[in-house]
C-alpha cells in the first residue's frame, strides 16, 4: 500500500533492490479496467544443511542441552526443508485493496520424531545423574515441534485490507487486517530498537540466518494501523492491536534449540533422572491492548528527521519458566510503557544515512530467577536503550561493483529494578547464585554489543549471473543485557556466497556459527560436564554449512 517513505527507508530499499533476488519478480495480470491491478508472487525455497561442528561432549552431558545436541553428529542433514511462500495484492487505483499472504514447508531431516537423549548425563543440581529424561512426552516430539519443524505444514501471514483517503488536504492510509508496522531505525539487534515487541519475531529464522535484517523476521498480527501526512514535514501515525502471540524460537530437541525446554514444543520439564514436571499452557496477555503513537518531523538539517514514540505493550518474549511444586509454565510480561525518540540522515554524501535510537521502558521485564507463584511476576525496572547505525550502499572499486554495509552498536542501561528485586537475576541480587557473576548469565547494569552485515555484490560475472559474497557478525563486547538483550562473549556470524541468475533464480552457500562462554567441572561418575555459561550455551558446537536455492514464479 503506497504510503509516505521516510528518506532514510527510502535508502534501505534501494539497498534491498540493489541486491534482489526473483523475489521482486511478479505475476501482473492485464484486466480491462486500468484501475484494478492485480499481483501475484510465489517463491520455491529449498534448504539443505548439515552439521559441520562435531558435538562437545562435555555440552551434551548437561541434560539441558543434551536433547537438541544429540539429535545430529557432524556430517548429519540438519534440515532438507522445502518452503513455499504465495503472496496476492488486488489494488484498485492503487489505494484500496486487500493483501493475502501464506507459507509451507516440509523438512525431510525431522521424518524422524524420536527425541535423542545422551544417556549418562547430569541433570547439574546436584541430584540424580544416570539414564536421561526427555522433555518430550514418550520420547517423541510434540504435535506443535512437529507441525513447525517437520510439517507439512502451513499458515496464514498477511490478510489485511488497506485504503486512503483526504482529510481536508491530509492524506490519510488505513490498514485493517493481519500485517506488520516497523517503527524506529533500529536494523539489526532487535532487543534495543525502539521496534522492540512491535510485533513477535519468527526467531527460528533469524537464529538459521544470522544478519537478517529485524523488519524482516517481524510476525503478523491483526491489528488497525493510520498513518496521516499532516504537512509536507510532519506525519503522524498509530497502531492499535486485535491478537496477540509469542515470539517464535527453535524447539527444544531440534538443531538450533538453545535449549531442551524451550519453548512451546516440550510437554515437560525434567527436575532429575526419572522425575519430570509437565510444562503446562503459558500464562499469556490478552489479545487486546497494545497500542502506540508516533511522529516524524522533517529538518533541513542534514535534510534529517525526528521521531517521538509512545508504546504500551505486553512483551512477546517470556520472562523464562514459572516453576511450581507440580508443573511449570512460560509466563509473559504485561503493561510496560516505552518512550522513544529517533533521529536519522540521509542520504548523505557517499551512499549512506546515520541513525540512532533513543528508548526509555517503564516497568520493564528483567531476566528473572523464576516467576513468582503468587503474583505471576518476575522482576521487573526501568531501563534506557540506545541503537546507533549506518547503512551505506557501496560505489565500485576495484575489488567489487557495488554491495551493502550496515554497522549497528547497541547499549543498554539498567535504571532501577522496581519490583521483585529477590528474583533479578543480576549481579548483587538474590537471583544471581552467590559466587556467580556475569560469566554465569547474571546481568550487569550496562551491555554494549555490536553487529554487522557486509554485502560486496559483483554484476555479469557470468552471462545473466551476478555474484555477492554477504557476511555478518554479531557480538556481545561487555556486560550482560538487564532485559535479556545480549551477552558479553555471545556471537554469531555468518560467511557465504550468492549467485544471482536472471535476476530470477538464486543459490546460496553459507557457513554458520554461533558461541557462548561455558563453564566446565569435572562431575563424578560422569566426567567433564558444562555446568553453566553465559549467552545461548546450547549453540556452542551447532555450525553447520547451508545451501540454499530458491526462484520465483
Amino acid at each position: 500500500m503506497p504510503s509516505p517513505t521516510p528518506p532514510r527507508v527510502r535508502l534501505a530499499l534501494s539497498v534491498a533492490a540493489a541486491l534482489a533476488s526473483g523475489q521482486l519478480h511478479a505475476k501482473e495480470f492485464q484486466l480491462d479496467n486500468p484501475d484494478l491491478n492485480i499481483r501475484w508472487d510465489n517463491t520455491v525455497r529449498y534448504n539443505l544443511g548439515v552439521r559441520a561442528e562435531g558435538r562437545e561432549h562435555a555440552l551434551a552431558n548437561n541434560a539441558t542441552y543434551d536433547e537438541s545436541d544429540s539429535k545430529f553428529k557432524r556430517g548429519d542433514v540438519v534440515t532438507n526443508r522445502v518452503d513455499l511462500m504465495s503472496e496476492f495484492e488486488l489494488a484498485y487505483k492503487q489505494y484500496q485493496g486487500f493483501r493475502v499472504s501464506g507459507a509451507g514447508w516440509y523438512d525431510q531431516a525431522y521424518a524422524d520424531t524420536d527425541v535423542e537423549t545422551n544417556t549418562g548425563n547430569v541433570y547439574y543440581s546436584g541430584v540424580g545423574a544416570g539414564a536421561s529424561t526427555s522433555s518430550y512426552d514418550n520420547g517423541h516430539y510434540s504435535g506443535f515441534t512437529r507441525r513447525y519443524h517437520r510439517g507439512l505444514s502451513g499458515e496464514l501471514l498477511d490478510a489485511f485490507a488497506f485504503t486512503r483517503f483526504d482529510v481536508g488536504d491530509v492524506p490519510v492510509s488505513l490498514r485493517a487486517g493481519r500485517h506488520t508496522v516497523y517503527w524506529g531505525n533500529g536494523l539489526l539487534i532487535a532487543g534495543h530498537a525502539i521496534s522492540y515487541s512491535q510485533a513477535p519475531l519468527d526467531g527460528r529464522k533469524a537464529v538459521s540466518n544470522p544478519g537478517t535484517e529485524t523488519r524482516e523476521i517481524f510476525l503478523p498480527l491483526t491489528q488497525l494501523s493510520a498513518q496521516a501526512q499532516v504537512t509536507d514535514r510532519l506525519s503522524l501515525a498509530a497502531q492499535y492491536f486485535l491478537e496477540w502471540d509469542n515470539t517464535r524460537a527453535p524447539e527444544g530437541g531440534t538443531y538450533l534449540a538453545s535449549a531442551d525446554v524451550a519453548l512451546e514444543g516440550p510437554d515437560r520439564l525434567p527436575v532429575y533422572t526419572g522425575v519430570t514436571r509437565p510444562i503446562g499452557d503459558p500464562l499469556r496477555p490478552h489479545n487486546r491492548g497494545n497500542w502506540g503513537v508516533m511522529g516524524t518531523y522533517s529538518l533541513d538539517f542534514l535534510h534529517s528527521d525526528i521521531g517521538l514514540y509512545y508504546r504500551e505493550y505486553d512483551d512477546y518474549n517470556p520472562w523464562g519458566l514459572q516453576v511450581g511444586a507440580d508443573s511449570a509454565r512460560y509466563v509473559y510480561a504485561r503493561n510496560t510503557q516505552l518512550y522513544g525518540l529517533s533521529w536519522s540522515v540521509g542520504p548523505m554524501l557517499g551512499g549512506g544515512s546515520l541513525g540512532a535510537d533513543l528508548s526509555y521502558r517503564k516497568n520493564a521485564a528483567l531476566v528473572s530467577s523464576n516467576i513468582s507463584t503468587v503474583d505471576d511476576q518476575g522482576a521487573r525496572g526501568d531501563t534506557v536503550h540506545l541503537v546507533v547505525n549506518g547503512l551505506w550502499l557501496l560505489p565500485q572499486t576495484k575489488f567489487f561493483d557495488t554491495g551493502n554495509f550496515i554497522a549497528e552498536l547497541a547499549y543498554s542501561h539498567l535504571q532501577r529494578v522496581t519490583k521483585h528485586a529477590e528474583l533479578f537475576k543480576g549481579e548483587g541480587y538474590a537471583g544471581c547464585p552467590a559466587g556467580q557473576d556475569k560469566a554465569w548469565g547474571c546481568a550487569t547494569r550496562n551491555y554494549v554489543g555490536v553487529a554487522f552485515s557486509f554485502a560486496p555484490q559483483w554484476l555479469g560475472v557470468f552471462p545473466g549471473w551476478n555474484i555477492s559474497a554477504p557476511m555478518s557478525l554479531d557480538y556481545g563486547l561487555s556486560g550482560n543485557a538487564a532485559n535479556g538483550g545480549g551477552n558479553e562473549g555471545k556471537y554469531s556470524y555468518k560467511v557465504g556466497i550468492k549467485g544471482t541468475f536472471d535476476e530470477r533464480y538464486e543459490v546460496t552457500l553459507a557457513y554458520i556459527g554461533y558461541g557462548s562462554q561455558r563453564k566446565y567441572d569435572d562431575v563424578p561418575g560422569i566426567g567433564k560436564t558444562v555446568v553453566g555459561g553465559n549467552g545461548d550455551i546450547g549453540l556452542s558446537d551447532r555450525n553447520w554449512l547451508s545451501l540454499t536455492l530458491s526462484t520465483a514464479f
